[in-house]
């Protein structure tokens, strides 16, 4: 197979590897200790900085190419500091060696239109990542019995996770039915009486950085739930940010990212729009139509830690941003504890109801 080239940033004082300090905000050798700011490891190695992203990927023969669909679009490369083979699949935009963990950049993974525009760098760390999650379990009532104890994270991983941001402006209209409904008796007789309005609303919106993964491995119900990301945070995109994390390459074009971020727009309009209709007793029968004058997409990558672990021989999968420490994901659930929680509020409802909206407690009329 053809050589791709891969580059490494080494400490300027012992050759060690270096990495992005989230805690520091700044580059560190973990070796001798010595730490750089941005502006430094751009100034040193320039040569990094100005690799050529413009060159495709080496053209393989159908051998070569039903042998890496076979494997899984797995691809070797050479480590720049002990020679071993880094493999990594397809996807990947940057790795670390096996063998002596000197973090290695494939520039070839970030050619042409795959080049970031943005990136916004970790801050926080591993040990951050495992006590969030620690604290996370706490209160958990439905966690099994046992599970702090014996759940052990298998691995945790730092991801610069690919997205597509889509900003501009758009005219939002929306159409519904308005009731306002009025009752009143007279005697033994109930009157309601009706009135329907036709109601329009019109606005003018402008939105930011809207946001969409590009990758099709990671589920976006997960990574909307640990949004949002501050985008005062964000910097124009470095190699260097990449030394020492996992990043992929996206695999969502800009035009299919469109469709889900184009559903976000419009529900977040429309819910925009309906605070401003008021004075109903109930609106119905809402449509929204957005118009976009002006639209602009960004490619950019996120960070994001992804926890797996085991528990009872299944596998369960987090996520936390890497950014601001949002947590979400799949916690196993106690049966007999989920039972119990359902038998306690159905007993509950049933006390309510003989107590006539009221809770009895030991003979104590509560409410």
């Amino acid at each position: 197979m053809d050589s791709v080239q891969t580059i490494t940033y080494q400490c300027p004082n012992c050759n060690a590897a270096l990495e992005y300090d989230n805690a520091l905000g700044k580059f560190r050798c973990f070796y001798c200790d010595s730490t750089f700011t941005e502006d430094e490891v751009k100034s040193i190695f320039k040569d990094n900085e100005n690799t050529n992203l413009e060159t495709d990927e080496p053209e393989l023969s159908d051998e070569q190419k039903e042998t890496e669909e076979f494997t899984g679009q797995s691809a070797l490369y050479s480590c720049p500091n002990c020679g071993a083979g880094v493999i990594c699949d397809s996807l990947a935009a940057s790795t670390r060696c096996h063998f002596c963990h000197t973090p290695v950049i494939l520039t070839g993974r970030l050619s042409g239109e795959y080049k970031p525009d943005l990136i916004i760098p970790f801050k926080t760390t591993r040990e951050t990542a495992e006590r969030k999650f620690s604290d996370y379990l706490k209160g958990k009532f439905l966690l099994p019995k046992g599970f702090r104890e014996e759940v052990k994270i298998n691995n945790l991983s730092a991801l610069y996770v690919p997205y597509w941001l889509k900003s501009g402006l758009c005219d939002v209209h929306l159409d519904a039915t308005g009731k306002q409904i009025r009752t009143w008796s007279r005697g033994n007789t109930h009157y309601t009486h009706t009135k329907l309005y036709h109601v329009e609303r019109d606005a003018e919106m402008a939105f930011t950085r809207v946001p969409c993964d590009g990758s099709k491995r990671i589920d976006d119900t997960l990574m909307e739930s640990i949004e949002p990301f501050d985008y005062t945070g964000i910097k124009p995109f470095s190699m260097s940010y990449l030394s020492g994390c996992a990043a992929e390459k996206y695999d969502v074009v800009k035009e299919q990212a469109a469709i889900r971020i184009d559903q976000r727009i419009k529900q977040a309009a429309e819910e925009e729009l309906r605070r401003m209709v008021t004075s109903y007793s109930s609106v119905e029968g809402v449509s929204t139509y957005v118009n976009y004058r002006q639209q602009k997409y960004i490619y950019a990558l996120l960070p994001v830690w992804f926890f797996n672990y085991n528990y009872k021989g299944k596998d369960y999968s987090f996520a936390m941003n890497g950014q601001t420490g949002t947590m979400f994901g799949e916690l196993p659930v106690s049966r007999a504890k989920a039972f119990w929680l359902g038998a306690g509020i159905f007993a509950a409802c049933a006390l309510l109801t003989v107590c006539g909206g009221s809770v009895c407690f030991g003979g104590v009329l509560l409410g």
